[in-house]
């Protein structure tokens, strides 16, 4: 069973998603006479939280829940398996905390809920709002993320901590060394599930469910529900329910779509002409895997382009560098994965291109979305090659979109170059480019041959990878 908001999330009701409701004022609503309230409008005192609860949920702010937090609370208290369709920024963090926080016993000292996020500092965003949820309550809850030091974070679990919110890798090293137990772990949240695939996850997480209660209630949140995830879904899940505020067969009229066909080796070359055609334009290329969103934007950088990449291995600082820079312009063309783009606020992109066909149909809605926003033009191009033509007649198929076909011909002289890339979309082997001298700010490796044709340096990306 799948349930959709009736109302898409319109993200000026709240800001980030973890603090969805404090803090944030209500919007403006009713009729002519004023008033601030909408009697139609559903609140938190409607929904089947325990009392305490939603007295905490008054205290802290919390008074109308988002669409996510809707359709997902009472499925959660009555203990379903739920998946949650829902993007960064739509309040889906209180989606589980609140009932999971209702379930839990401040009395017993086991921990009986895990919290998994892709990243600490999602991690470190869930934890907050799950201590200030449960502070009144007696529910202890406590961070276990890498990249910081554990004696902390023993000092947490060790004062009997009902809740614990990590990250997959740390969790899993301290499930090995015996540091923590899950065995009385009833209530499990996978968040943000299908960036935990991208960033490659998975198996640490099957690993670290395979510990947990066998009478567990679990919780998956994602935006797009992958191959892997699903088979994950299937693993772990009993009979769930799907939930979904995200309109995935609606865009907008402003942007204009087309699609072109041609063969894998040539997509650089269209490349290489829009950036030419269009050089004060940003740009978002999107592909399906981090070794081609790499070998992309090595390639356009070392031809001068002022490109910048992002992918599931960036850590936080990288990403917010990057993005600055996309921004201020410093940056005008973003190679990404649709993990590591998910809930950019970048306004007046002007176009997106999809240099990889997406498997799944709510991706490619989710990539054309980043382009014409608060009422500008935008334009979504395609690049069809031979070997996603099945996925590309299904997005057209199910979408109804009118995408109009661009012919275009690779320049005269143009030949594949396997040495530049061999195709890892699908799998097979990862190529390298030729090295030239001098190493990238930022990068591994050297440029392509032919350096920097254009001249100027690339602007920093700044951060290590984790």
């Amino acid at each position: 069973m799948s349930l959709v908001s009736r109302n898409a999330y319109n993200k000026t009701m709240t800001g980030d998603d973890s603090l969805s409701g404090p803090n944030q004022p209500d919007p403006p609503s009713g009729g002519d006479d004023g008033s601030n309230e909408d009697p139609a409008r559903i609140s938190f005192a409607d929904l089947p939280l325990p009392e305490a609860v939603r007295e905490r949920l008054a205290q802290l702010g919390f008074h109308h829940p988002t669409p996510i937090q809707e359709l997902a609370i009472p499925l959660a208290v009555k203990g379903i398996d739920l998946i949650g369709k829902a993007e960064t920024g739509t309040g889906k963090t209180l989606a589980f905390t609140a009932p999971i926080i209702g379930k839990l016993d401040p009395e017993r000292v086991a921990v009986q809920a895990l919290v998994l996020c892709p990243t600490r500092e999602l991690a470190q965003q869930v934890e907050k709002v799950a201590a200030a949820v449960g502070e009144t309550l007696g529910i202890k809850v406590a961070l276990v993320v890498g990249g910081v030091h554990q004696s902390q974070q023993l000092l947490q679990l060790r004062s009997g901590a009902q809740m614990v919110v990590g990250t997959p890798g740390r969790v899993l090293d301290f499930l090995r060394s015996g540091k923590i137990r899950l065995g009385w772990a009833e209530q499990v949240v996978l968040d943000e599930a299908d960036r935990m695939l991208d960033m490659g996850f998975i198996d640490d997480v099957s690993e670290i469910l395979e510990h947990t209660s066998s009478d567990r209630q679990t919780y998956l949140f994602s935006a797009t529900l992958p191959p892997k995830i699903k088979a994950l879904m299937k693993r772990f899940m009993k009979n769930p329910q799907i939930v979904s505020t995200i309109l995935e067969l609606a865009t907008v009229p402003e942007i204009e779509q087309r699609f072109i066909l041609c063969e894998d080796w040539a997509k650089k070359y269209w490349v290489h002409q829009l950036l030419d055609q269009n050089k004060e334009e940003t740009c978002i290329i999107f592909c399906n895997t981090r070794r081609a969103v790499i070998d992309l934007d090595r390639d356009l950088w070392g031809r001068g382009y002022p490109a910048g990449s992002l992918h599931g291995e960036h850590d936080q600082d990288r990403r917010f560098n990057i993005l600055e820079g996309f921004k201020k312009k410093q940056i005008t063309t973003m190679v990404a994965t649709d993990v590591a783009a998910r809930g950019l606020d970048v306004e007046a992109v002007t176009r997106v291109v999809n240099y990889d066909i997406p498997d799944e149909v709510e991706t490619y809605v989710h990539r054309i979305g980043r382009t014409g926003r608060a009422g500008a033009l935008g334009l979504a191009i395609s690049l069809v090659d031979s070997r996603s033509r099945v996925s590309w007649n299904r997005i057209v198929e199910e979408t109804g979109f009118p995408i109009a076909e661009e012919t275009w011909q690779p320049p005269r002289g143009a030949r594949p170059d396997p040495n530049f890339r061999s195709r890892t979309t699908r799998g097979g082997p990862r190529g390298r480019p030729r090295g030239g001298a001098g190493k990238r700010p930022g990068g591994p490796s050297r440029a392509p041959r032919g350096g920097n044709r254009r001249g100027g340096r690339r602007p920093s990306s700044g951060g290590k990878k984790r």
